[in-house]
């Protein structure tokens, strides 16, 4: 049962507004949330600091769905980067725990405790990789390699999710099945 504190109800998972919070709370308590870059025109990224010249991008599902945003995201990459920033984008299914803290942002964020005991993967989610566009497929494959510390885990989490929904075609895309080395019974 997802938690209330103060007027927003708190997820068993991160979402952009706790992603924020992580962000302000370690990062940079001067962060700027969904707001203009300036020299850039109408780009509003999640999260920007200024101080360590870093825009976060969290990705939900959408991101993955959509081709047209899976392109857009690379516009908007290469936005940033030319205006001087390094962009990291946080995919819905990870968790910020402390492989996950450190292949994001390096030595800059300290403390890199897990900023919530949640695990990673595909939570309470209905959008599976099997609703991935063909570009998002390849997104969500290169983010399984990028967060390597924890594909086991994110592995895991849709493996039940498969036994539990009984119907892999429901869960794997089947363009990406041999990529992801599925135990056969399972997929």
């Amino acid at each position: 049962m997802p938690a209330i504190t103060g007027k927003h109800t708190e997820k068993p998972y991160l979402d952009e507004q706790s992603m924020v919070r992580f962000l302000l709370e370690r990062l940079d308590a001067n962060g700027i949330v969904n707001s203009t870059v300036p020299g850039i025109l109408r780009l509003k990224p999640d999260y920007r600091s200024e101080t360590y010249k870093m825009i976060v991008e969290f990705d939900g599902p959408e991101h993955y769905q959509v081709a047209r945003k899976v392109i857009e995201d690379k516009i908007r990459e290469k936005a940033f980067s030319d205006a001087g920033y390094h962009v990291i984008r946080i995919p819905y299914f990870v968790q910020m725990t402390e492989p996950c803290i450190t292949e994001l942002s390096g030595e800059k964020i300290a403390r890199r405790d897990a900023f919530k005991d949640f695990p990673h993967g595909f939570i309470s989610t209905r959008s599976y990789p099997a609703d991935f566009c063909e570009l998002g497929v390849e997104r969500f494959l290169n983010d399984l390699h990028r967060f390597s510390a924890i594909r086991g885990d994110i592995l895991e989490r849709l493996a039940r999710a498969n036994d539990r929904v009984g119907d892999w075609r429901i869960i794997y895309p089947p363009s990406a099945v041999s990529r992801l080395r599925l135990d056969e019974n399972r997929a």
